[in-house]
């Protein structure tokens, strides 16, 4: 099926939400690439240092993962994961639902520090699905970053 078949056969939800998720997704891309990294705290909030547990409308946190999913194969440049990671958090707050951003490292083969980020809702995944113990999170710090 084509793309646009599949897109025509959405409901209204999941088109609005495609679109939403494809505007957020080039926005995300263009801040992260724009912004130094010493001022992303500043610029795009706290980091987690852990899942908060709550009751949350799983539906529509999985709806949002599928608009982020559609959106990544429409969009040039295969944004990577923070900017994913932003999408999904901008689009739940959006919603009323609260979300945790985890960025952490790991050491690659040759020992270079290779960053990730992935976006969760208690339990469920959002975007960035990962072995979360392999990874050391940064912590964020008291101090504000300029």
């Amino acid at each position: 099926m084509s793309k646009l078949r599949t897109f025509l056969a959405l409901d209204s939800v999941d088109k609005i939400a495609t679109f939403e998720a494809i505007a957020m997704v080039l926005y995300a891309k263009f801040l992260v690439a724009s912004i130094p990294p010493r001022k992303w705290r500043n610029r795009f909030g706290a980091v987690a240092t852990q899942s908060a547990v709550q009751g949350t409308d799983l539906a529509t946190v999985r709806r949002v993962r599928l608009a982020i999913m559609r959106a990544l194969n429409n969009v040039p440049g295969s944004p990577n994961c923070l900017p994913q990671a932003l999408t999904g958090r901008w689009m739940l707050e959006r919603r009323g639902i609260a979300s945790s951003l985890f960025i952490g490292t790991q050491p690659d083969e040759t020992g270079k520090p290779q960053f990730h980020a992935w976006l969760k809702v208690g339990e469920e995944w959002v975007t960035g699905i990962c072995e979360e113990d392999e990874y050391t999170l940064l912590l964020p710090s008291d101090a504000e970053t300029a």
